[in-house]
C-alpha cells in the first residue's frame, strides 16, 4: 500500500542486493510515514547468489534464482530506476547516474556488491570473462558455450581463482557444458578445466578438511590445479604466470578476490584499504551517518567480514530496522554477526561440501539442504501477495486542503529554478518558447506548409518520471509520424502530486529531461508548457508538426488489395496493467519498455518509401478500433491473421492469467461490433490482443501488395525486427474486419 503520508523524506537504496530486497519487501509491509523509497539498480534482476552455482549447472532455471527486483519495487510502491550509478555528491546529497538529472536523498543505503579485482593481471581487462556483474557473464557465457559446443577438439577453460567462487564456478560450468555436448552426441572429454590460484591450497578461507574434500571433487573431476601461481598477464591464448610460464587456454574466468568499485574513490566515504565503504556496527558509513551499506560493499570496522551472500542475508533486516529508526530520529541497533557461519559449496552435480568452522561434511544430503534453505529464501521474494488498494500521498498543508484552479500551479519559484537548467538548441522559427515569459510561444511556419497538430496526456504508469517523461514524449510524437508530418516544436503540460517544493522542483525536472531526451532525439523543440499540483502524477504534449500536403498520409487512402503492415508487437496495455499489479516479470517489462522507447520515425520513412497510402498509430483503442477508423474512412473492409500478429513476450501468459487493461472490455464491446469471427478464431491466445490500448505502439499501414514484402524486409533492418504482414485490404462493407488462422 502506498504510503498515505505526506512526503518529507527520500530515502534511496542503491543496487538489489541480498540486503536490499529484505528492505524492499520489508518497507511494502509497513513503509515508513513521509517517507518515498526510490531502488536504484543497474539490473532489473539480481541473483541469488546461493543459487548461481546450480543455475550455471543447469539444475534451476533463471527465474528460479533471480529476484525481480522490478516487480518487487512495485509490490512496494517504490520508484525503480533501472539505471547504474556513476557517483554520489555527499555534500549535495545527490546521487549520479549519467542518463538523468541527479536523485537527491536524505538516507541512503548501498548494497551493490563487488566485482572480482583485475589488479596486476595485465590483459584482463580486453581478454578474460570476470564473474560479476553476473548478467554481462551470462551474455559472455552465452558466447562461450556456443565456442564450446562448436568445436571438434579440445577446449581448454581456465578459472583465475581458487575460493569458494572459483571452484563453484569450474565445477558448475563442466557439468553444464559436458551435459550438452553429451547431447550433441559429441566427446565431453574434450572439455579441459584448469583453476589457477596463488595460494597454497584451494578455499584458503575455510579448515583443512573442507579443503581435502574439495581437492579431491576438482581432481576427481579431472580438473587440473596450478596452485601457488600468481597469473600476470592474459591474452587470447594463455595465462602468463609472473615466473613467465605459460598456460594455454581457449577461455579465462577471472574470479579472484572481491575489489569495489572505482567510483566509489570520489564520493568522500570513508573507505578502507581495499575500497569498500567503513561501516559500523550499525551499518552507518562512518563518515556520513546518514548513508549505509551492506553486503560485499560493506567494511565493517569492529571485524573483517567474509565477502559471502551469508552475512548479506543477516544484515537484511537489522538493516531494515535501522533505516526506519533512523528516518524516525531514533537510535539504530549493533549488527552482530556470528561467530561461524554455515557455508555449503556445490561441486557441479547435486552433491555439495559443507563448512563449519573446523567441521566438514558433504554428500548428496547437503545439497538437498542447500535446497531446501535456498528455496525458501527465494520464496520471500517470488510469491508476493495481491497488491492492496492504493492510497495516494497527499503533501501536509497548513489549511487541510488544496486549491485548484490557477491556486493549483507549481509556485514561479520552484518553475523557474527548474527552468534554469533546460538547455536546448535554437531555433530561429520559435519567435518565442520556453525561455522568454510570455504567455505563448510564438512559431513562424515555413511558407507553403501545413501545420499538423496533435495533442495526447496519461496519468503516470511508472514511477520513474524520468522514464514516464520518455515514453509519454515518444508517444505523443506518433500521430505526427504518422500522418507523415516532420515534428517541430511541442507544448507540455504536467500536473505533479502534491509535495514540499523541494520535491516538485526534483520530479519536475526528472520529467523535464526525459521529455528533452526523446524530443531532442526526434529534432523536436520544447516551446513552453504549462505546471499545476494535483493528486497523481500526468504529463501530456501538444505536438505541431510540418508537412507538404502531396506528403500527408490519412487514414481515408487505404485500396482494396493493399497489405496491413503492423510495424510493431502488441501487448504494452496488459503488460502495463500486470505490471501496476506486481504480476509482471523484469524481463517482459524491459522489452516493453524498450518498444516504447523506439521512436516511429525510421519506419515511417520506411513506409513512406514504399508507398504506404494510409497510415495510422494503433494507441488506446487497440489495434482493431484503429484499424477500424481507417477501414470507415477508406469506405473498405479487411481480413485480419491471427497467427500473424507479433506479440511482446508475456503478454498472452497475462491475459490467461485474467489480467486486462481497464480499457480493454470497452474497447472489445466496441470492436466486436465490426468483427467477423468464427468459435477458433474467438479461442485464438492472440485474440485479447485486437482490443488491447498500446502506449507508443506501432504504425498501422497500408502498403501496394507488390512492395510488402520489401517493406518489412527494410523495417527489418532497420530496427523493427517484428514487423509483419498482418492482413490485406478488401471490397466490402465499411469497417468491416473479418477473422482467420493461417
Amino acid at each position: 500500500m502506498k504510503n498515505a503520508a505526506p512526503i518529507e523524506r527520500d530515502l534511496v537504496l542503491i543496487g538489489g542486493g541480498h540486503a536490499h530486497v529484505n528492505v524492499i519487501r520489508g518497507l511494502a509491509m509497513h513503509p515508513i510515514p513521509g517517507v518515498r523509497l526510490t531502488v536504484i539498480s543497474r539490473e532489473a534482476n539480481t541473483p541469488y547468489s546461493g543459487m548461481l552455482p546450480g543455475f550455471l549447472a543447469g539444475h534451476y532455471s533463471f527465474d528460479e534464482c533471480h529476484v525481480d527486483l522490478q516487480r518487487l519495487c512495485r509490490f512496494a510502491a517504490a520508484r525503480f530506476y533501472h539505471t547504474p550509478v556513476t557517483g554520489i555528491d555527499t555534500e549535495a546529497r545527490q546521487i549520479h547516474c549519467g542518463d538523468r538529472p541527479p536523485v537527491d536523498f536524505d538516507l541512503l543505503s548501498i548494497d551493490i556488491g563487488s566485482v572480482p579485482s583485475r589488479f596486476g593481471i595485465k590483459g584482463a581487462e580486453q581478454h578474460a570473462i570476470v564473474i560479476k556483474p553476473v548478467s554481462d557473464f551470462l551474455r559472455h557465457l552465452e558466447l562461450l558455450e556456443g565456442r564450446a559446443l562448436g568445436r571438434e577438439t579440445d577446449f581448454h577453460i581456465a578459472i583465475i581463482g581458487g575460493g569458494a567462487g572459483g571452484t563453484e564456478l569450474c565445477l558448475s560450468l563442466r557439468h553444464r557444458l559436458r551435459k550438452h555436448i553429451a547431447a550433441q552426441g559429441g566427446n565431453p572429454d574434450r572439455l579441459l578445466f584448469s583453476i589457477v590460484s596463488n595460494s597454497p591450497s584451494l578455499l584458503p578461507q575455510h579448515s583443512p578438511g573442507v579443503y581435502k574434500r574439495m581437492e579431491k571433487a576438482v581432481r576427481d573431476a579431472g580438473v587440473a590445479l596450478h596452485l601457488m601461481r600468481r597469473a600476470a598477464l592474459v591474452d587470447a591464448t594463455a595465462i602468463c604466470f609472473s615466473d613467465g610460464q605459460r598456460l594455454a587456454c581457449d577461455a579465462a574466468i577471472l574470479a579472484t578476490h572481491a575489489s569495489a568499485p572505482v567510483w566509489l574513490r570520489q564520493t568522500g566515504l570513508a573507505l578502507d584499504a581495499r575500497g569498500f565503504i567503513e561501516v559500523t556496527d550499525t551499518l552507518q558509513s562512518t563518515s556520513h551517518p546518514d548513508i549505509f551499506a551492506a553486503g560485499d560493499i560493506a567494511a565493517m570496522r569492529a571485524r573483517k567480514l567474509e565477502k559471502s551472500g551469508v552475512y548479506a542475508v543477516r544484515q537484511g533486516p537489522i538493516l531494515l530496522d535501522n533505516l526506519r529508526l533512523v528516518a524516525q530520529g531514533k537510535r539504530p541497533s549493533a549488527f552482530r554477526p556470528q561467530r561461524r557461519a554455515l557455508a555449503l559449496i556445490s561441486t557441479g552435480r547435486r552433491y555439495a561440501i559443507a563448512s563449519y568452522g573446523p567441521a566438514s561434511f558433504e554428500g548428496e544430503w547437503v545439497w538437498r539442504l542447500k535446497d531446501r534453505i535456498d528455496r525458501r529464501w527465494m520464496r520471500m521474494y517470488q510469491k508476493l501477495p495481491e497488491i492492496p488498494g492504493l492510497v495516494i500521498a497527499e503533501a501536509s498543508d497548513p489549511d487541510g486542503m488544496h486549491c485548484g484552479g490557477c491556486g493549483a500551479k507549481v509556485s514561479e519559484d520552484t518553475l523557474r529554478r527548474m527552468l534554469a537548467t533546460v538547455q536546448q538548441n535554437d531555433r530561429a522559427d520559435i519567435v518565442a518558447g520556453i525561455e522568454a515569459s510570455d504567455d505563448a510561444a510564438i512559431i513562424a511556419p515555413p511558407e507553403n506548409m501545413l501545420l499538423v497538430q496533435t495533442v495526447d496526456q496519461f496519468r503516470s504508469f511508472t514511477d520513474d518520471p524520468n522514464l514516464f517523461a520518455r515514453i509519454t514524449a515518444n508517444h505523443c510524437l506518433n500521430d505526427i509520424y504518422a500522418m507523415g508530418a516532420i515534428p517541430h516544436s511541442a507544448l507540455m503540460s504536467v500536473t505533479l502530486p502534491f509535495g514540499p517544493e523541494q520535491k516538485l522542483q526534483q520530479d519536475l525536472q526528472q520529467l523535464m529531461q526525459g521529455a528533452l531526451q526523446t524530443l531532442g532525439a526526434a529534432g523536436v523543440t520544447l516551446a513552453g508548457g504549462h505546471t499545476s499540483q494535483g493528486a497523481e502524477l500526468m504529463l501530456g504534449f501538444t505536438v505541431n508538426g510540418f508537412a507538404v500536403t502531396g506528403d500527408l498520409l490519412r487514414k481515408s487512402g487505404a485500396q482494396a488489395g493493399d497489405a496491413i503492415i503492423l510495424a510493431k508487437p502488441l501487448g504494452t496495455g496488459v503488460l502495463l496493467a500486470a505490471d501496476m499489479r506486481a504480476r509482471a516479470s523484469a524481463c517482459w517489462m524491459e522489452k516493453a519498455v524498450a518498444l516504447m522507447l523506439q521512436s516511429n520515425s525510421a519506419a515511417m520513412d520506411c513506409l513512406a518509401v514504399h508507398g504506404a497510402r494510409a497510415c495510422t498509430d494503433v494507441s488506446g483503442f487497440g489495434l482493431i478500433g484503429h484499424l477500424g477508423e481507417m477501414l470507415r474512412a477508406s469506405k473498405l473492409s479487411a481480413s485480419l491473421d491471427l497467427d500473424n500478429l507479433p506479440v511482446l513476450a508475456g503478454a498472452i501468459n497475462t491475459f490467461a492469467g485474467g489480467i486486462r487493461s481497464s480499457l480493454h472490455p470497452a474497447n472489445q464491446r466496441s470492436g466486436e461490433k465490426i468483427l467477423q469471427a468464427d468459435d477458433p478464431c474467438r479461442a485464438h491466445p492472440h485474440y485479447p490482443l485486437l482490443f488491447d490500448p498500446q502506449t507508443a505502439g506501432g504504425l498501422l499501414a497500408c502498403v501496394p501488395p507488390e512492395v510488402a514484402d520489401a517493406c518489412i524486409d527494410a523495417l527489418h533492418a532497420t530496427g523493427f525486427t517484428e514487423a509483419a504482414i498482418i492482413g490485406a485490404i478488401h471490397e466490402g462493407e465499411a469497417g468491416r474486419i473479418s477473422l482467420q488462422i493461417s
